[in-house]
């Protein structure tokens, strides 16, 4: 992992893996932490590398005043294309989408629900209760509903009872407090690390299954809905029954990948401390 500093805006991207093409998303605000931004990209290093792709994850970081943000992201744009990297950024916290030009990519919502609902009925086929948190709008619940799965209506979704819970709002949402509460048969994450490490350790001895987040959220990384589900449903098929939990077991898969290019692993796995 490395940081590359820009010389046109107060900004930076960490990159994961050096001298290949990648992408991750971009966040602007007054003051970026190059630790999240880290966490981020090693995420999505592990979902490429599940998925068998050769590719690195990063993860852009713009320190810029409201003021200041629209000519800060337009530098960033600029700068990055020109480093001919072959790296792909998605707009995310602070950063309005379709503003990063030739280096955009998409953040497709319908994409992230197929992958996200494909994810969970692999760990649960006999799943028919959703609760959501909202954090992967309105497009989640129309892909639940139409595979068949009713959407409970709770304003607390982290206590209800259902068989899927689909959770995202924010790094860490669950911590291992919450885990002991959870009625539910699977967590399908629906954003980056919504579980702490002490979370899926609680899940795992609960007997609630906790299913990676950096392949539940993989679908945009996959272009098309169909192909999505099918690819998340079989990394999850495969991972589903290890001895260690889902996670883990995800984890060891991209290493296993990772190991046939990279002469050395990425140090720290891809959890929320």
């Amino acid at each position: 992992m490395f940081i590359r500093k820009l010389t046109s805006a107060d900004a930076f991207v960490a990159v994961d893996l050096a001298d290949v093409p990648g992408c991750g998303v971009v966040r602007c605000a007054p003051k970026i932490l190059q630790g999240g931004a880290k966490d981020l990209a090693r995420s999505t290093t592990y979902a490429l590398a599940a998925l068998e792709r050769r590719e690195t994850g990063i993860s852009a970081g713009i320190n810029a005043a409201p003021e200041d943000r629209d000519a800060a992201v337009v530098a960033l744009a600029a700068e990055v294309a020109g480093w001919d990297a072959g790296y792909r950024l998605v707009a995310a916290k602070g950063v309005e989408p379709g503003s990063l030009g030739s280096v955009e990519q998409a953040d497709d919502a319908a994409l992230l629900a197929a992958g996200a609902v494909a994810a969970g009925l692999a760990a649960c086929p006999d799943a028919g209760t959703a609760v959501v948190d909202g954090s992967a709008g309105p497009e989640l619940v129309a892909e639940l509903t139409s595979r068949g799965l009713t959407v409970i209506d709770v304003e607390q979704p982290l206590i209800a009872e259902a068989d899927l819970l689909f959770v995202g709002s924010k790094i860490g949402a669950i911590d291992h407090g919450a885990a002991d509460q959870l009625r539910i048969r699977a967590v399908v994450p629906t954003n980056a690390l919504p579980l702490t490490t002490k979370a899926v350790a609680h899940c795992r001895r609960n007997g609630v299954l906790a299913l990676p987040d950096f392949i539940s959220t993989a679908g945009p990384l996959m272009g098309d809905a169909v192909r999505a589900r099918d690819a998340i449903s079989e990394v999850i098929g495969s991972v589903i029954g290890h001895a260690d939990g889902p996670v883990l077991g995800a984890c060891e898969r991209a290493e296993a990948f990772l190991a046939g290019w990279q002469t050395e692993l990425p140090f720290g796995r891809p959890m929320a401390a």
